[in-house]
């Protein structure tokens, strides 16, 4: 369409329709009524939808990554970089997208010619912009459904927008790439101001009702003080890889006389109930805090953090796949492990620990850095991390020097002869440093702790877990493994002395498998109710530690399991609030993400 007289004729039609009187318009459609080859034109058309249809995306996915990852209460300042990320490959993506929906509007040319020009544009771009949202509404459902009244209305009020301007881009896009091809104008404007104000304002509206309408919840944060009543010292120990018939053969066979003890003064075994294939520290994290992982916020081992943004994004979705495989290696963002400070809920020993109160945790998830509260934390993998000198694997750092002293001289006990036996000896060397010397490391950490009579104490042991992964010494001796490891745990059991609850939880970990077991010990728990048959939910273990720790009923977590008698709650509170999120520490993060992917984690 190079004849000067046929451009003159559509530019002055498209002015009559009222297309270039608006800036967007204009900008797009400038390229149907120039002189320049087509190739040209197309590429440069592209390149124009692209420039603000990236702009668009980029927006969208910017705020859905900041609600995804909290970012609008605890780092507002990352949402500049974090758009400039996301803005160059949208931009691209946005223009090779308007290619391929060229292509398929050129197909329908040729398909349907006698159809109006105008409804075909207006199908394809209104076909294509579907497809787009809905998609990316169904990868956000989770994070949407999580979304408070506020943030909800928000999104109900933006998504419409973005759509309509996404929608708007296309059709001005396609309109300019029809008058290229078929060298006509539209007999009339294909959507009028009108058309569109009415239908964008009902959208809105109805959207809006739904969000309105929709419950909100409810969050207090950091109330001033919670009530308490003198409470009990508590004992948690996580067993990983255990599978529940394991535990409940050996308990029946007599070889766990103290937990067998436990149950004989009125402690119960009951299953637990979890979400097979969710992630280690999700499970964890919700069994120490006792809300599930969009309030606690901890969903992965790892996450990555783009440069010139200040809080690694635990959530990325389908852009996971563009920090870890582009950006990562042009140094444009860093691979980031799973820290204390993403976690937005407070564990029960941290509550515990209020007023003064000694607590000790040994190797729970969501525990690096160390936390300074009174007694001692030590680390998720601080074994590794001790021996390696990293800062923040204890606290305090003044009991670090002696501890990774007694972590290079931890002895394999009776686990080396067993291993040796089943394994060559390069793979049993690497099995006791990476599972079996660690836990023998942190038990003798919690006896220790445990002389202190500290309010809360909180253990957590991965040995089987870690060696299921790739295990190729045969059932009979990895059977024996597990043997020796509840063993091991039922002696220290036994010499924890004054705590009165003892909640020994047992997950299959990556064994597989919906169900653990959780005993109860130290409560008069009734064998005959109801509830053994159906089993916990992992936020109602620390429902029950924090009942037995005197603190009040949160209307966050639910209420200790009917089963065992619990002392009454001192009240109750609408939250226990949030501890402070603060930025990624500059120092530590590197070695323990190597600690992780060594156990296999990553």
């Amino acid at each position: 369409m190079s004849d000067p007289r046929a451009l003159e004729i559509a530019r002055r039609e498209l002015q009559r329709l009222g297309y270039l009187s608006h800036r967007v318009e204009r900008f797009l459609l400038s390229d149907a009524v120039s002189v320049s080859a087509p190739p040209r034109a197309f590429a440069l058309l592209a390149l124009k939808v692209g420039l603000l249809g990236g702009t668009l995306l980029a927006l969208a996915n910017t705020l859905a990554l900041a609600v995804a990852n909290d970012l609008l209460s605890t780092a507002p300042r990352d949402l500049l970089p974090l758009f400039a990320h996301l803005w160059g490959p949208l931009m691209l993506g946005a223009a090779l997208g308007f290619v391929a929906v060229a292509g398929f509007f050129f197909f329908a040319l040729r398909l349907f010619p006698r159809r109006s020009l105008e409804a075909l544009i207006l199908g394809v771009a209104f076909l294509a912009t579907g497809l787009l949202f809905t998609w990316g509404l169904l990868r956000a459902r989770d994070v949407l459904l999580e979304l408070e009244r506020g943030p909800r209305l928000a999104t109900a009020l933006v998504l419409p927008l973005l759509a309509a301007g996404v929608a708007k881009l296309l059709a001005n896009g396609l309109l300019s790439l029809a008058i290229r091809l078929t060298r006509m104008t539209p007999r009339q404007r294909l959507v009028s101001r009108r058309t569109i104000l009415s239908v964008l304002g009902g959208t809105l509206g109805a959207l809006a009702v739904v969000a309105i309408a929709w419950p909100e919840r409810r969050v207090e944060r950091n109330p001033a003080a919670l009530p308490v009543a003198p409470g009990e010292a508590v004992v948690l120990i996580g067993l990983d890889g255990i599978l529940p018939g394991e535990l409940d053969y050996l308990i029946a066979r007599g070889v766990l006389p103290h937990l067998s003890r436990l149950l004989a003064d009125g402690g119960v075994v009951v299953p637990l109930r979890r979400p097979q294939g969710i992630e280690p520290a999700e499970l964890w994290t919700t069994v120490a805090t006792g809300v599930p992982a969009d309030r606690h916020g901890v969903r992965s081992v790892d996450g990555f953090r783009p440069a010139g943004v200040g809080m690694t994004l635990a959530r990325s979705g389908p852009w996971t796949a563009w920090w870890r495989w582009v950006e990562l290696p042009l140094g444009l963002a860093e691979h980031r492990p799973l820290l204390s400070n993403r976690r937005r809920s407070f564990a029960f020993w941290e509550l515990a620990a209020r007023g003064g109160a000694p607590v000790a945790a040994v190797n729970w998830w969501s525990t690096f850095p160390a936390t300074p509260l009174p007694g001692l934390v030590a680390a998720h993998g601080a074994f590794q991390l001790l021996r390696e000198g990293t800062p923040g694997a204890i606290y305090p750092s003044s009991e670090a020097a002696g501890l990774a002293a007694q972590a290079r001289r931890v002895t394999p006990g009776p686990f080396g002869e067993a291993i040796r036996a089943a394994l060559p000896a390069e793979l049993a060397a690497s099995a006791l440093e990476r599972a079996l010397l660690p836990d023998r490391f942190y038990r003798e950490i919690a006896l220790a702790q445990a002389t202190l009579e500290p309010r809360a104490l909180v253990l957590y042991l991965p040995a089987i877990d870690l060696l299921a992964e790739g295990w190729v010494g045969g059932d009979v001796a990895f059977a024996d493994l597990v043997r020796l490891q509840l063993a091991e745990t039922d002696v220290l059991v036994g010499e924890l002395g004054n705590a009165r609850t003892i909640v020994v939880v047992a997950d299959p970990g990556r064994r597989g498998g919906a169900e653990g077991r959780v005993l109860l010990g130290g409560r008069n728990c009734r064998r005959n109710s109801p509830d053994p048959g159906i089993g916990l939910e992992p936020a109602a273990v620390a429902s029950a530690l924090m009942r037995s720790l005197g603190l009040p009923q949160s209307a966050e977590i639910p209420p200790p399991p009917l089963l065992c008698d619990w002392p009454e709650a001192p009240g109750s509170v609408s939250t226990y609030g949030a501890p402070r999120t603060e930025p990624d520490p500059p120092g530590g993060s590197a070695e323990y993400l190597e600690s992780l992917r060594s156990l296999g984690y990553l």
